[in-house]
């Protein structure tokens, strides 16, 4: 029951989230920042064996995502998202190996909008929705564990 509980939540969540991206370019900070402090109770309820992990992974992967926007102009809607997505790739059995398989998924998926973006547009300066991309490795990440 509980599984079913969590695949809801994040299912709706995460749908949510990659069609605003999709539609405005952006992810909203009401539904980016709470996301935190839950998926930190859902890590801690469901496996609290993974906490420790899952936690030091959120802080390294915003941390990482900052230093991408200032760089890289990854947008900041993307860099708040990191942290719950990382809490959440990280709740399961083996956290480790589960959150290289997220980031995995989420370039192969990124890179292949981006190269079907690129291929109808054929605009290499418009902006495109990395959201969805992180979300989209969420799932084969969470679906294949």
């Amino acid at each position: 029951m509980v599984e079913i509980l969590y695949f809801s939540a994040v299912t709706v969540w995460s749908v949510a989230l990659a069609w605003v991206d999709f539609r405005e370019h952006r992810l909203p900070d009401r539904l980016t920042l709470p996301a935190i402090p839950v998926a930190v109770g859902m890590v801690a309820w469901m496996n609290p064996s993974a906490l420790g992990f899952a936690s030091t992974a959120s802080v390294v992967l915003f941390a990482a995502g900052w230093v991408a926007h200032r760089v890289a102009e990854l947008g900041l809607g993307d860099v708040k998202l990191l942290p719950s997505v990382g809490l959440l790739a990280a709740n399961s059995a083996h956290p480790a190996e589960n959150l290289v398989e997220w980031f995995v998924a989420m370039a192969i998926l990124g890179g292949i909008h981006a190269a079907i973006h690129l291929a109808i547009t054929r605009d290499r300066r418009s902006h495109i929705p990395f959201g969805p991309s992180i979300l989209g490795g969420l799932w084969w990440a969470n679906i294949s564990s």
